[in-house]
């Protein structure tokens, strides 16, 4: 009964990452994309998707968010007119009923 040990091999798709983990991931991907528009400590979630590549499956990835959300960590923003949006855009955003959650703003 050996532990899952924690993953940092970028390449190995669905690895897997502890909740820890993935909130530092996120928080140093999101800091190194400061360079964009959306001001401090705010980054498309598209972009923090790709950034974490495949250290963590999509569904990990999205209920950590969700989870961050709901400990109060972050504020998710849905895109003001997704209509403009390509398939592609959505897809790698996270959607919720009919929002398409685009942007994520760190709150503490």
């Amino acid at each position: 009964m050996a532990s899952r040990p924690p993953s940092t091999n970028a390449g190995s798709a669905g690895a897997g990452m502890s909740p820890a983990e993935l909130e530092q991931a996120l928080r140093e991907a999101t800091a190194s994309m400061q360079r964009h528009d959306f001001g401090p400590r705010t980054a498309k979630i598209r972009d923090l998707r790709h950034a974490l590549g495949g250290r963590v499956s999509r569904e990990e990835f999205d209920q950590g968010l969700r989870r961050l959300r709901e400990e109060g960590s972050i504020g998710l923003a849905p895109h003001a007119h997704p209509e403009f949006l390509g398939l592609r855009e959505v897809q790698d955003a996270l959607s919720e009923g009919e929002s398409v959650l685009y942007l994520l703003r760190w709150l503490k």
